[in-house]
């Protein structure tokens, strides 16, 4: 038969007993009551993803808040160390407490995992050192670091800065 005379068709009527019409009931009544737990479960599934998400956010947005309040103190050193050399007669002694607030900023920096990457007198390596002189030499082996020029630093392992070094070369090789 054909689809226009299946569609001009009137639905067939079809008689169900009592017993089958209750297990019908019954299906239904199954059916919608899975249906409703779906919809249950799915509404929660999605609140749980947003609130996953915001505290995500969250928690990117104030994951430096730690290390910032330990870096107020040492904010602090620093500004009372300049506003007494204004009026300081001993520079000395102002000096060893900037060196003191030095320390303290490197320490709260290695207690996060911040380290400073080890130069003079090790051999020159460039994933961790950037050369920025050569220096033509027969007094120290070739390609060893004489002298850092800025401080490289590794978090955790991974590269955060490389160190600019002063490199020897020595053509005959050290």
């Amino acid at each position: 038969m054909s689809r226009k005379k299946e569609a001009g068709k009137k639905p067939a009527v079809v008689e169900v007993g009592a017993k089958e019409l209750e297990e019908l009931k019954q299906k239904a009544g199954e059916r919608d009551e899975y249906y409703n737990k779906w919809l249950k479960v799915h509404a929660e599934y999605e609140n749980t993803r947003k609130r996953m998400e915001k505290e995500k956010r969250d928690h990117i947005k104030f994951a430096n808040e730690d290390i910032i309040s330990q870096l107020f103190p040492i904010v602090d050193n620093f500004d009372m160390a300049i506003a007494a050399m204004e009026k300081a007669e001993d520079k000395a002694a102002i000096m060893d407490g900037i060196m003191l607030v030095q320390k303290e900023f490197h320490r709260v920096l290695e207690d996060r995992g911040v380290k400073k990457i080890e130069t003079e007198g090790k051999q020159f390596d460039p994933h961790v050192h950037e050369a920025v002189l050569v220096v033509e030499t027969s007094e120290h082996p070739d390609g060893i670091v004489l002298e850092e020029l800025r401080a490289g630093y590794t978090l955790n392992e991974r590269l955060l800065r490389p160190a600019q070094v002063k490199v020897a070369r020595n053509e005959e090789g050290g």
